[in-house]
């Protein structure tokens, strides 16, 4: 019994450990509609977004460096239901509507020319 204890705290804190070291201050939630990138979010910024999605509008709202799906039209609303999101590698899928957030390490815009390679 505490061989199992001591193995899920040794594993839990080796994933929240990868996923803080893979998370920077510099972080964007970064919006796809059928693959297509259509939206870049700064999480430093609190505010709501709309983005059209198969099924109709997609709110999404950043809150606190978080992210999540406030609204959507959908049969069940996973994607709604799945909660806020702040950390990169844990993303927001919400395939009715064929929209994915996924937070990432890097720019507001990757195609700004004061942005270094």
């Amino acid at each position: 019994m505490i061989f199992i204890l001591v193995s899920s705290l040794v594993m839990y804190t080796t994933m929240e450990w990868f996923v803080r070291s893979t998370t920077s201050d510099q972080i964007v939630a970064v919006v796809y509609s059928y693959d297509k990138e259509v939206l870049r979010i700064d999480l430093k910024v609190d505010k709501s977004y709309t983005v059209e999605g198969t099924l109709g509008t997609v709110t999404i709202e950043v809150l606190d460096g978080k992210v999540r799906v406030e609204k959507e039209t959908s049969p069940y609303h996973l994607c709604s239901i799945q909660g806020w999101v702040s950390y990169a590698n844990i993303p927001i899928v919400c395939l009715p509507n064929h929209i994915v957030i996924i937070i990432e390490n890097g720019v507001l815009n990757p195609n700004d020319p004061d942005v270094s390679s």
